[in-house]
């Protein structure tokens, strides 16, 4: 035979064969989009029988394995990828996630934990550090496989009317026909119900609801506390409920049971063509549905969700649980007990493998901290809908941990204890400045007190779910009041608290009160003082026959700002407000006479109110007459003295300095000083008890005078010492 034609045989077979392998993949590739898993498999498993090194194949048939569960398939092609080096990170998480499911979790750490995109891989990275937890409660629970379980999937049984088992399965409803779902390659899922006959036993499983069922999925299932109401899982099966990938997406129904017959069946309106909702829990007073839904607005993958029944009986909007509940993995199969706690599974947070199950206590809408449950709840298997009973103390989960796979059974929960979910806490008492521990310091948690031992520690297990006042005490020392909750806390399950008390540096607070006039001490003045930094009145007191005051000043530390509102009063004298601000540097005493003049004058006349209560200068804006607000505060001042003296009258002087003419000043000032007083009568003082007048720059207080071609040097605190307002008394009336 001529080479030339023997060659180009070869590469014509070639080209055909390669062609062949290309229209393959396509195919291949177009029933993996349509999540036609089980349909896929087959023609990418026989690519890779001729190109065992593609890589977009290695992925894809390991994809169709992991979502249906076949873990073998995982290991092998997840495991040729990750030893190829052309795995991308996520490949190498769900290698690592299938290593768990085997059991060969020291194998499955390295893979996981090197998984950075987000928490996933750290979490499962710290559950196989800490294997030994998983079973810390294991003789909590009892779990047994229930009679009622097929050959086929069995799942997500819920007691229903206090008797009655509800459950979803694969199992075919006829002996001549049989519809397979493309995704899994199992039979579609349908409603059962069981209960026990005379004997104890459970019944022959028949169809829920017959007439009612469709040839596609149905189920899972819940209904409301009177068995009336019920919600379940269904695929549409209208050509107007695809979606655009030409798929029909997973909704929540809603219906009424009346003497065994549906009524008003319900599409619920946050069901979508385009996305999935599944997985419905009703709360026990009917008012918050719970379901799963990878609907956009989550966290990744199938999260939870809820929303209320609102007053006219239509189901609000829905909400995402948040990310305490969610992660980038499938959170799914909802249920909620009366006591509201919310159980569901996951592949996204710390667990054994697989999907496992999760508990976390509802507050206000608002998950806390979530608990894996453990073994034997849980396995390296998936397992799944967790539903108790109404007395929490018996019920169902699901579990594929008999074979593996996509064969789900039923078992039966049995609640032998109560699991406190909590944190160990470890106190450590110590001197701030020092650091050394104080032994023998007392500590009150609620209503209970405990004592440090020699090394100033103290161990205590919070309950899950508490909030706790802490007190600590110890002589000498400033008392600590904190809290601690586990409710919404992020501490892990054994911490530390170290608790720094400060010592007590031992502050006295001193005062003298003098008469302005004299310059006297003040015997039997009342000073009465407030904290306006915790709003709260601590002394009231009054001066010795020196006029003086001491106290100790308790609870303030070093460092602290004093922040003061201080009343001084004594018959006859005017009552004087003052503000008294402190920063504490040292220890020992704070004199207060260092920075308030605490002095205080009688009432009589030619005696001048702005000095007796320390009124600030009146300000007007320029060349203005009109009360500006910060003006009012310090009238109203004068306002409250004249009411608690009703026999004072009082002459409102205004004065300016010399800037500008004489006669203008005159006429500002006089025009301020009746502006001044015609707001203090419209504060309630009659008119013949007030006047005003302006001095305009007549009675300068020191040598700034600048008419004519005088042309002074002073400063502009100088001028400012001109510009005042005088509220002389000029009677008292008897």
């Amino acid at each position: 035979m001529n080479k030339s034609i023997l060659f180009l045989s070869i590469i014509s077979l070639f080209a055909l064969s390669s062609n062949a392998q290309t229209a393959t993949i396509n195919s291949a590739n177009k029933l993996f989009f349509k999540k036609l898993y089980m349909e896929a498999i087959p023609k990418y498993e026989s690519v890779l029988k001729k190109d065992s090194s593609n890589a977009d194949v290695l992925m894809n048939l390991g994809d169709c394995y992991r979502l249906t569960n076949n873990n073998k398939g995982q290991l092998n092609l997840y495991g040729k990828l990750v030893r190829s080096g052309k795995a991308e990170d996520i490949h190498k998480l769900y290698y690592g996630q299938a290593l768990m499911e085997a059991g060969r979790y020291d194998e499955a750490k390295k893979y996981v934990e090197d998984f950075k995109a987000d928490n996933r891989g750290e979490k499962l990275a710290k559950a196989i550090t800490n294997l030994q937890k998983f079973s810390k409660d294991a003789d909590a629970y009892k779990i047994d496989t229930v009679s009622f379980n097929s050959n086929f999937d069995d799942f997500s049984a819920v007691t229903f009317l206090e008797n009655k088992v509800v459950f979803s399965s694969s199992k075919t409803k006829t002996t001549w026909i049989t519809r397979r779902h493309g995704w899994t390659g199992n039979n579609y899922c349908h409603m059962y119900m069981t209960e026990k006959d005379a004997s104890g036993k459970y019944e022959k499983p028949a169809i829920f609801l017959e007439d009612f069922s469709t040839k596609f999925n149905d189920g899972p299932f819940c209904a409301s506390k009177d068995g009336q109401t019920i919600f379940f899982t269904r695929n549409s099966t209208s050509k107007k409920t695809k979606s655009l990938d030409g798929s029909q997406k997973l909704r929540v129904f809603q219906a009424t049971i009346i003497k065994g017959d549906i009524q008003s069946l319900m599409d619920l309106k946050f069901n979508s063509n385009e996305y999935n909702c599944a997985h419905p829990a009703i709360s026990s007073d009917g008012k918050t549905l719970y379901f799963s839904s990878d609907m956009g607005g989550g966290q990744g993958g199938m999260d939870i969700w809820y929303c209320k029944l609102d007053p006219s009986g239509a189901w609000g909007t829905p909400v995402n649980m948040g990310d305490k509940v969610n992660t980038k993995g499938n959170e799914l199969f909802p249920s909620i007990t009366a006591d509201n706690i919310l159980y569901f599974a996951s592949n996204g947070h710390e667990g054994l493998g697989g999907l496992d199950i999760y508990e976390s206590k509802i507050k206000e809408d608002k998950a806390g901290k979530v608990y894996n449950m453990g073994r034997p709840v849980n396995t390296e298997h998936d397992d799944f809908a967790y539903n108790l009973n109404a007395d929490a103390k018996k019920g169902f989960l699901s579990s594929n941990r008999k074979t593996g796979g996509m064969n789900d059974d039923i078992y039966s929960v049995e609640v032998l204890r109560k699991v406190s979910r909590g944190k160990t806490v470890n106190f450590i008492i110590k001197n701030k400045e020092t650091q050394e521990v104080l032994p023998l310091t007392t500590i009150k948690l609620n209503t209970d007190s405990f004592t440090t031992n020699e090394k100033g520690e103290f161990q205590f297990v919070l309950e899950e779910d508490v909030n706790y006042k802490l007190a600590v005490k110890k002589e000498k020392y400033f008392d600590i009041e904190d809290s601690i909750s586990t409710k919404s806390s992020t501490e892990e399950d054994e911490f530390t608290k170290t608790i720094e008390l400060e010592k007590d540096p031992n502050l006295t607070l001193l005062a003298g009160i003098y008469d302005a006039k004299t310059g006297a001490g003040i015997e039997g003045v009342k000073i009465k003082i407030k904290d306006l930094a915790v709003s709260n009145d601590f002394e009231l007191v009054k001066t010795d026959k020196n006029g003086e005051y001491k106290t100790p000043l308790k609870g303030k530390k070093i460092g602290d700002k004093l922040l003061f509102f201080v009343t001084i009063e004594k018959e006859g004298f005017v009552t004087k407000t003052l503000n008294f601000t402190y920063d504490i540097k040292k220890e020992g005493e704070i004199q207060m006479n260092e920075l308030l003049a605490l002095t205080i004058g009688k009432v009589e006349v030619g005696m001048d109110l702005a000095k007796m209560i320390d009124i600030k200068p009146i300000y007007f804006d320029l060349g203005k007459s009109k009360i500006r607000p910060d003006a009012a505060i310090e009238l109203s001042k004068v306002v409250a003295v004249m009411k608690e003296y009703p026999a004072m009258i009082i002459e409102l002087g205004a004065h300016t300095d010399c800037r500008g003419s004489a006669a203008a000043n005159l006429k500002l000032s006089g025009a301020r000083a009746v502006a001044a007083a015609a707001y203090i009568v419209k504060q309630g003082i009659d008119k013949s008890r007030i006047s005003g007048k302006g001095y305009g720059e007549s009675k300068l207080l020191n040598s700034c005078a600048c008419e004519g071609k005088v042309k002074p040097s002073c400063s502009e605190d100088e001028h400012a010492k001109n510009r005042r307002t005088e509220f002389i008394i000029v009677k008292l009336k008897n």
